[in-house]
């Protein structure tokens, strides 16, 4: 086997998740990505992947097939955020920048395959289910003017890829 290829599409996948599937090659995986990573993301029509940051690498999208909604939220200052959206299809890619706030959705019809490039052979990833978890109910309630008991049990199990709603 060399050392300067791997079959990513035939490993195993590292996210199973109902809605897609996520396979990566890192330098734990693959040597040779020294500084980078590569991961290949399947989402199903109405799939999203949650929304997340990386705190540690910028991120560069390239379309395989079908086409993916990106959403993002980055600093410029606490008052004047920038919040902005975009569509790539087949054959395009998009970027986006070390620590802003994302999410990616297949708009269908057909599934959506994206290679997720970064330039960190480790890349972090803190996704919202995750991030808010970890806040306490009264304090989301504060800061969101909601009753506390509507982030009692919030869910904190759903850490990539969130299925198409069924009720649309």
């Amino acid at each position: 086997m060399s050392s300067f290829k791997f079959a990513l599409e035939a490993s195993k996948p590292e996210i199973v998740a109902t809605g897609g599937t996520g396979r990566e090659a890192t330098k734990t995986t693959f040597p040779a990505l020294d500084g980078m990573a590569i991961f290949s993301l399947r989402l199903e029509p109405g799939a999203v992947r949650i929304p997340h940051w990386h705190p540690n690498a910028n991120e560069l999208d390239y379309v395989v097939e079908g086409r993916a909604e990106f959403k993002l939220v980055g600093p410029t200052n606490a008052k004047n955020p920038v919040i902005t959206s975009f569509e790539v299809r087949k054959g395009e890619i998009g970027f986006i920048p070390q620590a802003w706030f994302h999410s990616i959705r297949n708009p269908g019809p057909g599934e959506l395959h994206i290679l997720v490039i970064f330039n960190s052979d480790e890349p972090q990833d803190i996704g919202i289910s995750i991030g808010l978890g970890g806040m306490s109910p009264v304090d989301l309630a504060e800061t969101l003017g909601a009753p506390a008991k509507v982030f009692a049990d919030f869910r904190q199990d759903i850490e990539f890829i969130a299925p198409q709603d069924p009720k649309g």
